[in-house]
């Protein structure tokens, strides 16, 4: 005969929040330009502080209202 065994507890629940950071420029390297804005993700929890990326948009590229006309060397 097996010894029953203890009630199993439920998870704990751990409320983190993801925030982005401040935001800067920075330089877009696909059209030449200090037009790319970066902010670092941070997770908060109740362990602490963490960094855990980045996200970055370039304002002229990835501008979906308005996109870049193909240029001819990227469509032969």
């Amino acid at each position: 005969m097996t010894p029953p065994q203890a009630p199993q507890s439920a998870p704990a629940v751990v409320e983190v929040v993801l925030h982005p950071g401040p935001l800067r420029t920075d330089w877009c390297h696909a059209c030449k330009a200090d037009t790319r804005i970066t902010a670092d993700l941070v997770l908060l929890t109740p362990g602490g502080l963490s960094t855990v990326g980045a996200l970055s948009w370039c304002e002229v590229c990835e501008d979906p209202d308005c996109p870049l006309p193909q240029r001819r060397i990227n469509g032969g």
